[in-house]
């Protein structure tokens, strides 16, 4: 490995996706870290800082998932919001610690269609589902864990959304550098 690695980042308090790729695209790690039994937010960025050590010295460029800021139907309340936005912030900087490089910011959907142009959504298709299919067939050789028990036995955990995500993040991020080069 060298030291041109971009990392990308999913953030919630429950589970952290990342995904690191080099500047061809190539894979290196696509994972996630489970945060859903520690108790404090300082205990689950100390569990994420532990993880992303390894990839001291290697990474060149962060990339995030910007947090949810508004209210959507049905989804998160102003409290859920503030914890979310707290924790982004704390592996944020954590992260330039770290890899001292500052994370650079991407809305999902943005990140989506530079990552896929082509890509559509149906009306009522699984988004999160059909970025796991598109990661799935760029990087063929991904264990992608699977429910293990009952009736959705075999299919994709909740985790492999965030780590779809966390390599969407990481693609985006690849697509405005190679931009940044053909213009410089």
């Amino acid at each position: 490995m060298n030291n041109e690695l971009i990392l990308g980042l999913d953030i919630s308090t429950s589970v952290v996706g990342y995904c690191i790729i080099d500047k061809k695209g190539n894979l290196h790690n696509l994972s996630y870290i489970s945060l859903s039994k520690l108790e404090t937010l300082f205990d689950k960025a100390e569990a994420v800082a532990e993880i992303l050590k390894d990839y001291e010295g290697l990474v060149s460029h962060i990339a995030i998932e910007e947090p949810l800021v508004m209210f959507q139907e049905g989804f998160s309340r102003a409290q859920i919001l503030s914890k979310l936005s707290m924790f982004n912030g704390m592996v944020s900087m954590m992260t330039k610690f770290i890899y001292n490089q500052t994370p650079v910011y991407y809305n999902v959907n943005t990140a989506r269609k530079l990552s896929f142009p082509d890509l559509r959504f149906p009306k009522g298709s699984d988004r999160k589902e059909l970025v796991r299919t598109e990661i799935a067939k760029k990087y063929t050789d991904i264990d992608w864990p699977a429910i293990s028990r009952g009736k959705n036995e075999g299919k994709p955990r909740k985790e492999c959304y965030d780590m779809a995500d966390s390599a969407i993040i990481a693609l985006a991020h690849l697509e405005k550098l190679n931009e940044q080069s053909t213009t410089d």
